[in-house]
C-alpha cells in the first residue's frame, strides 16, 4: 500500500513538473524506444525536430522520465560533448535521429530500458549546459587532403611512452572498416611498420567479413594477416568500466602474448577503446600520467587540430582520459587527486580483475619490453680510386642487404632516423624496386648518405 502511494505521489510530482514547464513554454515531448543500438544507446521514434519545435535547444539540460526514474541529461550532438561515463540526449545529425546514451557506457543495461519503452522529455534548465557544449564543439573531415600526412589522417602512430620498447606497439584508426575512408591508409602504414599482429577492439568476425566483401575494400595487408591467424576481432562494447570490456581486453592481450610483434591495436577511430587500452598498457609499463595524456590527446590534435595546452585541450583531457584513469583504474571519484596513485599497480589490478593471472601479466610486460633485433649494417666498401673524371662525382652512398621482416619504412626509421623517408630509398633503387611495398630478402639497396 505504501509503495502504491509513493508511486502515485511520484507520478503526481512528474506530471506537475511537466505541466509547470509547459506553462513556461516548454511542453513535454514523448517518444518510444525504436531500437537499442549495438552499444546500448537508445534510438527514439521521435525526431529531434520535435524537441526544437517545443522550444528546446542544444545546450539545454533536459528532464528525461521513464518508469519510476527521472534523469537530468544535456541535449547535445556528439558523445564527446559530455564526459566519459556521462549521460547525453543526442541529435544524431548524420541520420536525423534522437538518441539517449551514456558516453562510453551502456544506457539500456544500466537503466533496464528496452525497445517499446516510453520516455518523456521536458525542460530541466534552459541553457544549463550551453557553455560546456560550446567548449566541446569539434569538427573534422574525412578528406585526406585536409591533413598534413597519411599518419595524421589515419591516426596512426607508434606508442613510445616509458617502458614500452620503441618500434613494438602501434595504434590507429581501423585498417579494415572503411566508413571513415581511412582504412587503406592505416593498412599501408601497418605494412610499412612491419606489423605482425593486430588486435581489433571494434568488430566481430562477421563484420570484418562484410568489410572485406565491400567494393571499396583495399586493405590487402590486413587480409593477409587475418588469413594467417594474426588478427583477433574482439567486438568490444564501449563501456570501459564494464566486466565484458575487461574480459575481452584480457582475451586480446593473451593473443598479444602468444604472437610476435610489432603489434597494432585499433578500434574504429582509434580514439576511445584503443585510447583506453593504450593508456592501460602505458600505465602498466611505468608511464607517467603526463605521458598517457599526451598520447591520448594526440588523437584530438590529429582529428580536430586541438591546440596542445589550450583550455579546450585541457578540458577534453580532464573529462576523458584523466577521468577514465581516475575512476576505472584508480577506483576513485571523478575529479579526485591521483598524484599519489601508483598507476602501474592500478593497471595490474585492473587486469587481475579482468581475469588475467599474475604470470600472464608478467609475460605481457616481458613482451612489451622485449628488445627488437636490428641487423648490423654491412661494412661499406671503399670506392676504387680512379683517374679524375670530368663528370660530377655522386655523393657516396651506403648499401644495405634486405633481411626477413624488413620494409622500407623500418629501414628508413633505423638508418635515416625517420620512417617517412622511405621514399628516398625507393627513389634511389627504382632499378631494383617496382613497388615500394614489395622488397625481397637478399636485395642490395642503396641508402642516402645523410
Amino acid at each position: 500500500m505504501v509503495r502504491k502511494i509513493l508511486s502515485l505521489l511520484l507520478i503526481f510530482i512528474m506530471v506537475f513538473s511537466f505541466t509547470a514547464y509547459a506553462e513556461e513554454g516548454y511542453g513535454a515531448v514523448e517518444g518510444t524506444v525504436l531500437e537499442v543500438q549495438k552499444y546500448g544507446n537508445l534510438t527514439m521514434d521521435t525526431k529531434p525536430q520535435a524537441l526544437y519545435d517545443a522550444g528546446y535547444e542544444l545546450g539545454d539540460i533536459l528532464r528525461v522520465a521513464f518508469g519510476d526514474q527521472v534523469l537530468q541529461i544535456p541535449f547535445c550532438t556528439s558523445y564527446s560533448d559530455v564526459d566519459t561515463g556521462s549521460l547525453v540526449v543526442r541529435h544524431d545529425k548524420a541520420n536525423d535521429l534522437l538518441v539517449v546514451a551514456i558516453n562510453m557506457g551502456n544506457f539500456s543495461t544500466t537503466y533496464n530500458v528496452n525497445v517499446g519503452d516510453k520516455l518523456t522529455f521536458s525542460m530541466h534548465e534552459k541553457g544549463g549546459y550551453l557553455g560546456e557544449y560550446l567548449m566541446r564543439q569539434l569538427t573534422r573531415t574525412n578528406v585526406r587532403e585536409d591533413y598534413e600526412s597519411d599518419e595524421v589522417f589515419a591516426n596512426f602512430r607508434l606508442i613510445k611512452t616509458t617502458g614500452i620498447t620503441p618500434g613494438l606497439l602501434y595504434r590507429s584508426s581501423s585498417p579494415v572498416n572503411n566508413e571513415l575512408g581511412r582504412a587503406a591508409y592505416a593498412d599501408k602504414l601497418a605494412q610499412a611498420a612491419g606489423v605482425k599482429t593486430i588486435i581489433n577492439f571494434a568488430d566481430s568476425d562477421e563484420e570484418v567479413a562484410g568489410y572485406m566483401a565491400a567494393e571499396d575494400y583495399n586493405s590487402q595487408y590486413y587480409k593477409s594477416l587475418y588469413d594467417s591467424g594474426k588478427v583477433i576481432n574482439l567486438n568490444m562494447g564501449v563501456d570501459i568500466a564494464g566486466a565484458d570490456f575487461g574480459e575481452k581486453l584480457a582475451q586480446g592481450l593473451r593473443f598479444l602474448i602468444n604472437n610476435e610483434g610489432p603489434y597494432l591495436i585499433h578500434c574504429t577511430e582509434g580514439k576511445d577503446r584503443a585510447g583506453f587500452a593504450s593508456a592501460l598498457l602505458e600505465c602498466l609499463m611505468g608511464a607517467s600520467l603526463d605521458e598517457v595524456v599526451a598520447d591520448y590527446m594526440t588523437t584530438y590534435e590529429n582529428y580536430y587540430k586541438i591546440e596542445k595546452g589550450s583550455e579546450q585541450y585541457n578540458k577534453i583531457a580532464e573529462s576523458n582520459i584523466i577521468a577514465s584513469v581516475t575512476t576505472v583504474l584508480c577506483g576513485l571519484e571523478k575529479g579526485s587527486d591521483i598524484s599519489e596513485c601508483d598507476l602501474a599497480l592500478a593497471a595490474e589490478n585492473y587486469l587481475l580483475k579482468a581475469g588475467m593471472t599474475s604470470n600472464e601479466i608478467a609475460a605481457l610486460k616481458s613482451k612489451l619490453s622485449a628488445e627488437i633485433t636490428v641487423p648490423d649494417l654491412p661494412p661499406v666498401e671503399e670506392p676504387v680510386t680512379e683517374e679524375p673524371v670530368v663528370e660530377e662525382t655522386p655523393v657516396s652512398e651506403v648499401t644495405y642487404v634486405v633481411v626477413a621482416g624488413d620494409c622500407l619504412w623500418n629501414i628508413a626509421k633505423t638508418y635515416l632516423g625517420n620512417g617517412a623517408r622511405y621514399m628516398e630509398i625507393y627513389n634511389l633503387n627504382k632499378d631494383k624496386i617496382s613497388n615500394p611495398d614489395l622488397i625481397y630478402v637478399g636485395q642490395i639497396l642503396i641508402l642516402p648518405s645523410e
